[in-house]
C-alpha cells in the first residue's frame, strides 16, 4: 500500500459524515460490478453535487439512487453490513478523485470461521448480493421487466435462495402457570395480505425491529424447511422487509424446492 493510499483510507475513516449511494428499490447501498476487476462495489461521496451527478447518470437507465448520510459513529456498522451484503470494494469519490479501496483495508472482517459452530452468525452474502443485482434491474419504475435479459440474474438469486438458512423470529410468552407459548409472527401489507418475516442476517432483523418492544427468540430455518413453519392464513414469506422486501409466495417456494431438488418442472419460479 502506498503512502497516498494510506492517506486516502485514513481520510475516509475519519469523515464526520459521508454520502452513500443507495438504491431506492432495494433500500440498500447501490451495488455495481467493476467491468475489469469484477469487484462488487458501493459508492461513497464527500460532495453533494458529485453524488447528484452520479445519480443522474443512472437515472437515464431508470435506476433511482438516493443519497444517504452515514455519520462517523455509525460507520463501523455500515461497513460490517457491507460484508454481510457481499461487497468487497468501496469507490471513494472525494471531490474529483475517484479511489477504489478494498473493504478489508478500511475495516477488518470478523473471523467468523474461528467461532464455535453454535456461535457463528447467520450470513448470506451471496444471496443478498445476487438479490440486489436482480432487483435493481427488475424494479425499474415505469419499465416492463425484460425476463429474458434478467434470466441469468434470476437464476443465480433463485439458486442462492434455496442454499440459504434464514433467521425466523418467534414470540414467546408465558401464561399464568409459567408455561411458554410460542407464536409465529407475521407482517401485513396495505392490501391486507399477511406474510411471515424471515431475515438473511441479524443486521436486517435489527433494522426491522429497531425501536419496537419485542421479546423474540430466533430459530434458524433452511429454505427447504420453510413450508413446515408456514401459517395457514398467510400468503408466504417476506425476506428482509426493511431492505430488499422480497416476497416469496407459497407456490414459489414449492417450485423452487422442486426445481433445485432435482424434480425440475417446466415452469420456473418468478419474483413478483
Amino acid at each position: 500500500m502506498t503512502v497516498d493510499q494510506v492517506f486516502i483510507i485514513k481520510k475516509l475513516q475519519n469523515l464526520d459524515e459521508m454520502l452513500v449511494a443507495y438504491s431506492a428499490v432495494t433500500r440498500m447501498p447501490f451495488a455495481t460490478c467493476d467491468e475489469e476487476s469484477f469487484n462488487d462495489q458501493v459508492w461513497i461521496f464527500t460532495d453533494q453535487d458529485k453524488m447528484k451527478a452520479f445519480a443522474e447518470k443512472y437515472k437515464e437507465e431508470k435506476k433511482l439512487i438516493l443519497p444517504v448520510k452515514v455519520q462517523k459513529k455509525d460507520a463501523s456498522m455500515f461497513y460490517m453490513n457491507l460484508f454481510s451484503m457481499g461487497i468487497n470494494e468501496v469507490v471513494f469519490c472525494d471531490g474529483d478523485q475517484e479511489n477504489k479501496i478494498e473493504l478489508t483495508q478500511i475495516v477488518r472482517m470478523p473471523d467468523v470461521d474461528a467461532l464455535p459452530e453454535n456461535r457463528k452468525p447467520i450470513l448470506n452474502p451471496q444471496l443478498l448480493l445476487s438479490a440486489v443485482y436482480f432487483l435493481q434491474e427488475l424494479r425499474k419504475p415505469g419499465v416492463e421487466p425484460d425476463r429474458v435479459a434478467l434470466k441469468d440474474l434470476e437464476e443465480e438469486m433463485s439458486a442462492n435462495l434455496t442454499r440459504s438458512t434464514y433467521l425466523m423470529p418467534v414470540d414467546v410468552a408465558k401464561d399464568e402457570n409459567g408455561k411458554e407459548n410460542v407464536r409465529l409472527m407475521f407482517v401485513q401489507n396495505k392490501k391486507g395480505e399477511r406474510f411471515q418475516p424471515i431475515f438473511s442476517d441479524t443486521g436486517e432483523l435489527v433494522k426491522h425491529y429497531r425501536g419496537k418492544e419485542v421479546q423474540n427468540r430466533l430459530i434458524q430455518v433452511p429454505f427447504g424447511q420453510l413450508p413446515r413453519y408456514m401459517l395457514q392464513d398467510v400468503e408466504g414469506y417476506v425476506l428482509n422487509p426493511e431492505g430488499i422486501n422480497l416476497i416469496l409466495k407459497k407456490k414459489q417456494i414449492e417450485l423452487l424446492n422442486n426445481y433445485y431438488n432435482g424434480k425440475k418442472e417446466t415452469q420456473k419460479p418468478e419474483e413478483k
